[in-house]
């Protein structure tokens, strides 16, 4: 009776391992192909910091959100927080309309992509690499508070952080316009469009 509910069990895990990694295989599959054709196309600086004084990326903040009468009252003291080190800088703000709006004038080709995702975080993630390739600047998430002026970046041509302890963050990226790296990934977004569990 034990070795049969042993041999049970066993059996259980085995078709549960084999059912996992059948369904999370094309992750990983979908990984090693950005990552080797990103390897092949791509020959980037971890940094790429310039020599001369000349500022590459643009006086700009770029935020976005739904609209702007629905931001959350938190939110609202983040933004004030970066406006008020920054006043110097052009600031704009993308609600969803006219971020689509952009995505349609400047890249046609993903319009459809864009509209196919199921989240509006997606969308929102497609803008925010759109403004900054037509306008550059910096995009900064709505809950990122300014504690001091963001000027020492500007000598750079691109920025995103790393995270940790694998990855990139896209809630902070810098940028100057019509930088090689986000077109890259614009131009990746159709090719890289997985709905595994949304449909």
């Amino acid at each position: 009776m034990i070795v049969r509910l042993r041999t049970i069990c066993l059996s259980s895990l085995l078709i549960l391992v084999i059912l996992s990694l059948y369904i999370i295989w094309p992750w990983f599959h979908a990984a090693y192909v950005w990552r080797q054709s990103t390897i092949k196309s791509l020959n980037f600086p971890t940094t790429s910091l310039l020599n001369n004084t000349n500022s590459q990326i643009p006086r700009i903040i770029h935020q976005t959100y739904r609209d702007i009468h629905s931001i959350p009252f938190k939110w609202q003291q983040a933004m004030n927080s970066c406006r008020t080190f920054h006043s110097d800088y052009k600031y704009y703000f993308w609600t969803d309309k006219e971020g689509r709006r952009l995505v349609e004038k400047e890249f046609p080709c993903i319009l459809s992509t864009y509209d196919s995702y199921p989240y509006d975080i997606q969308r929102a993630d497609v803008i925010r690499l759109v403004v900054l390739y037509v306008y550059g600047g910096i995009y900064l998430d709505l809950d990122i508070i300014c504690l001091k002026s963001l000027d020492q970046l500007l000598n750079y041509e691109f920025i995103l952080p790393q995270t940790k302890p694998v990855g990139l963050s896209n809630d902070f990226i810098a940028s100057k316009a019509r930088h090689p790296f986000l077109l890259q990934v614009l131009n990746d977004l159709p090719k890289f469009h997985r709905n595994f569990f949304t449909k």
